[in-house]
């Protein structure tokens, strides 16, 4: 790879533990120390709907009793069942953690220790990707901050927590770059098996964009040792891992879709590399086409913005001067794939709608098949994250590359570090006060003239479909073991679980009112039937917006 000097080095090990450590303090920093309360989980309801529906997803998968595939719930959309995978509650620690249940205590939450361990293997994991193209370890640590505290990740954790678990991407670019030093064909087909198994037991949109590190690694082996049985068996091995863990956690389970609708909507732009959104405050920001195209933000970041100007302006420097340009000498292949993964993962996170800020530059048309395959990863911006690492990484490497025999290399990446976090100052310090404030646990269920109406109840049962107060009762559900018929889930559905409540409605018209039932509708949904609800005989309570009902 790069020659950038000579310097005594540190053991990998050492140099990974030392720069998790790094990312567990900045963890910490940002975030604070009170979510690592295992019993804190009061921050958790006053944040994003999202991250209410990862942990009242696990509540639920904890309470409900162990079915094959082991990843399914009950009580969330009785009678139908879904998967964990499907409320975005991290499955791979929901399961772990719902094994040792009976020890835990009824308020327990494990998303700030998911947030830490994140953190710190994403330093870890980028120290020795930087590794491999520095040669000097203070510059590997000063660099692995710069992945840490990456735009997707800060935007994404506690959002959608799960995909905060950008180290996967990184852990498959090490394993593609230093392919040639892993001996063992046996260790690399399990490494990558591991990797599919834990993709999917983190988040799935980790797949497609681990496939793509993993073709590139195919590419480079197939060019570099003329062999293709060892990519074929890493390919096998990524991928039946990844279907096997889909299958365990019950994805094909039930009547939920993989396919979701808005292909197209949840894209990147062609901005999104200098677009801050809400986290940088150094450059201006810029326009989206529709705001949902937030899913594809890949902003680099002033430092790295930075980085990039130096190292164009030490391109032309050696150019005037008539210098060697040395960089990838022995290794150009790799440079070559990796500008075709920052191409393919770039394509495939813009597609099919082309746009710049707010202008819709145009729109590519495919086959209704192909659409209905695509949409299994309706939010493809996310693909963007592949390219941007792959962009960081090169700007990080070319630096030290321009200053490899000076320790002006030292000072021009912890100074643009320094601009990286000035640029990102604002999102730190609002995550802080969000995160290290003090918030009780309440729902709407917790009123004290409600205490006698819900005493022995043993359902809810909502006869709409729209998520507005499911979430909170998905909670209270899970405290008072009860269950409910709708939730909000990351894939639809609704067209079920209107059957139920079609069934409900036609015993109602009979006058028939299940017993332990909690009945909840909407004032406007009362008013179009008020004539079948002012006939029960019911025990009524009037909320702003609602009705319940029950029996006497």
């Amino acid at each position: 790879m790069f020659d950038t000097g000579n310097s005594k080095r540190i053991s990998g090990r050492l140099l990974f533990v030392i720069c998790a450590i790094i990312g567990a303090v900045v963890f910490i920093g940002i975030y604070g120390a009170a979510i690592l309360d295992f019993t804190n989980t009061g921050w958790l309801f006053n944040n994003d709907h999202d991250l209410r529906q990862h942990y009242v997803g696990w509540c639920a998968f904890r309470r409900d009793p162990w079915h094959f595939p082991i990843g399914l719930i009950d009580s969330l959309s009785y009678p139908n069942s879904m998967s964990v995978i499907y409320t975005d509650s991290i499955p791979i620690f929901a399961v772990a953690f719902k094994l040792i249940s009976g020890y835990l205590p009824v308020t327990f939450q494990y998303f700030g220790l998911f947030g830490i361990l994140s953190f710190m293997l994403m330093g870890g994991f980028s120290s020795l990707l930087l590794r491999r193209f520095i040669s000097k370890d203070i510059l590997c640590m000063i660099g692995s901050i710069f992945y840490v505290i990456s735009a997707p990740v800060i935007q994404r954790m506690y959002f959608h927590t799960a995909l905060a678990a950008q180290w996967l991407i990184i852990a498959a670019l090490v394993l593609w770059v230093y392919d040639d030093v892993i001996k063992k064909k046996s260790t690399k087909i399990i490494c990558w098996a591991l990797l599919g198994f834990i993709s999917v037991g983190i988040h799935s949109y980790f797949v497609p964009m681990l496939g793509m590190i993993l073709a590139a690694l195919m590419i480079t082996q197939i060019v570099v040792k003329k062999g293709i049985m060892l990519p074929v068996m890493e390919f096998v091995a990524f991928c039946a891992t990844g279907l096997l863990n889909l299958y365990i956690l019950g994805a094909f389970y039930g009547v939920s879709s993989a396919s979701g609708f808005g292909l197209g909507t949840f894209v990147s732009n062609l901005n999104t590399f200098i677009n801050p959104l809400d986290i940088g405050r150094v450059l201006p920001e810029l326009p989206l086409q529709n705001y949902f195209q937030y899913e594809g933000m890949a902003y680099l970041g002033a430092g790295i913005l930075l980085l990039y100007v130096i190292v164009a302006a030490g391109l032309v420097f050696r150019l005037v001067r008539k210098v060697p340009e040395e960089a990838f000498h022995t290794k150009k292949v790799y440079g070559r794939v990796a500008a075709g993964l920052v191409i393919v993962s770039f394509a495939a996170a813009v597609f099919p709608v082309i746009s710049f800020n707010d202008v819709l530059i145009g729109y590519i048309p495919c086959p209704q098949s192909l659409a209905d395959i695509l949409s299994i990863f309706r939010s493809n911006g996310r693909l963007i994250w592949p390219a941007m690492y792959v962009l960081i990484t090169a700007a990080i490497s070319f630096t030290a590359y321009t200053f490899r025999h000076e320790k002006a290399g030292v000072i021009v990446i912890a100074a643009a570090l320094i601009l990286q976090f000035y640029d990102m100052k604002d999102a730190f310090s609002n995550r802080y006060e969000l995160y290290t404030s003090d918030y009780p646990l309440t729902t709407v269920w917790d009123e004290e003239d409600l205490s006698i109406f819900m005493k022995g109840q043993k359902e809810f049962i909502f006869l709409y479909t729209e998520n507005d107060i499911t979430l909170p009762t998905g909670y209270y559900a899970y405290v008072h073991n009860m269950r409910q018929n709708n939730f909000y889930f990351a894939r639809d559905i609704e067209m079920k679980v209107w059957e139920n409540i079609d069934q409900y409605m036609a015993e109602l018209q009979k006058g028939m009112i299940r017993e332990g039932a909690v009945y909840v509708l909407r004032t406007e949904d009362y008013e179009r039937n008020r004539e079948i609800f002012d006939a029960l005989d019911a025990w009524k309570i009037e909320r702003p917006g609602h009705l319940l009902f029950r029996a006497k």
